[in-house]
């Protein structure tokens, strides 16, 4: 016995079933949420879904995520790229390298950070209030296999927070485009030739496409990750599903948004 614990081979039978238990746990986890996420998906696109309960449910958590939101959400956007117009066109004026201010914002800005701010706008917003509501039906033994809980919980959900990363990114870019051109050339037409064929330039045929995927691809993780919830036991659920679940959302964005840093710009 005693050599059996001095005998450093001896250990090393134990590491690999933990570390092959825990693969196919893992494994079986990440299964399972691609499955609900793609039933959710279609259920949520389904035009069979939507009776008029879960039509209202819809609507009221669209408001929520999506309008209420909004006046604050695009005055906050604006103010910042007012502020990020004005201190990278004085800094490029100062370097003589005035022609770059614009492009740079428009591709820092609106390309790359008004997407991610949106989806973890909503995360924090409306997908925080998504998952306790959830969680907290699940806790209490509510069974979303059935359908109708599912339509009337999970559905209005999902669509909300898709359509509200969907919404406030793409508006607040156009508002933010704007404020831009107004920025550097002011209350002027006479720049707005160049600042077409700029954004033109930016938004090419490969640009453009792949940041309206990147945009769904962040509303589909801020929809799915908050609703998983109610896949969980309801012990899990009602302790510790927050932290564990916001984690993967943010583990889920930082991926899209380094895979589509690759793909399109390399």
């Amino acid at each position: 016995m005693m050599a059996s614990i001095i005998d450093p081979a001896s250990s090393i039978h134990v590491a690999p079933p933990f570390a092959l238990r825990w693969l196919i746990h893992t494994l079986r986890a990440e299964w399972k949420l691609i499955r609900f996420a793609a039933v959710a998906i279609a259920a949520a696109f389904s035009p069979a879904t939507y009776t008029p309960a879960v039509w209202r449910a819809a609507a009221q958590t669209i408001c929520y995520a999506a309008w209420q939101p909004f006046p604050g959400y695009a005055l906050l956007s604006i103010l910042a790229g007012a502020v990020l117009t004005h201190i990278v066109a004085v800094s490029a004026a100062s370097y003589g390298l005035s022609h770059l201010a614009l492009e740079a914002v428009v591709r820092v800005y609106v390309v790359e950070l008004i997407p991610l701010a949106a989806a973890l706008f909503v995360a924090l917003n409306s997908g925080l209030g998504c998952l306790n509501r959830l969680a907290t039906l699940r806790a209490q033994g509510e069974d979303f296999g059935d359908p109708v809980l599912f339509g009337m919980h999970v559905v209005p959900a999902v669509i909300s927070n898709l359509l509200a990363v969907v919404v406030l990114t793409l508006v607040s870019g156009l508002l933010v485009l704007v404020v831009a051109y107004l920025i550097v050339y002011g209350l002027t037409p006479w720049g707005l030739a160049d600042y077409t064929r700029l954004v033109g330039q930016i938004f090419d045929p490969v640009t453009a496409p792949g940041l309206l995927l990147k945009i769904f691809l962040f509303g589909i993780a801020v929809a799915i990750a908050p609703a998983s919830v109610v896949t969980d036991p309801p012990r899990r659920a009602a302790f510790g599903s927050e932290m564990r679940i916001m984690a993967r959302l943010f583990l889920s964005l930082v991926l899209i948004e380094g895979a589509a840093l690759v793909l399109l710009h390399f």
